[in-house]
């Protein structure tokens, strides 16, 4: 889907409805934009401690597989932010 927007005096854009909808965008989620030649690609912000809690629920475990847990979710984090350092 392609659609034509508008930039106004201060920068900003909006994204269509259909496109939030689409996509899951709520106010306040963060976005990831980067460049790719003369294109801005918009991403949606994982964030991987909200998904590990939706996958745990109330489960109760050990607190050595929950420190293993945060590291690895950390680690996903180092890696977006690392993808969008190297963008262009």
């Amino acid at each position: 889907m392609a659609v034509r927007v508008r930039v106004d005096e201060r920068g900003r854009i909006v994204i269509p409805r259909e496109i939030r909808e689409e996509l899951g965008i709520q106010p306040g989620n963060e976005l990831l934009l980067e460049v790719a030649g003369d294109k801005i690609i918009v991403k949606k912000k994982y964030d991987p401690f909200k998904k590990l809690a939706l996958l745990l629920g109330r489960t109760s475990f050990d607190r050595s597989i929950r420190v293993k847990a945060e590291e690895q979710a950390l680690e996903e984090i180092d890696i977006d932010v690392g993808e969008e350092k190297r963008s262009p």
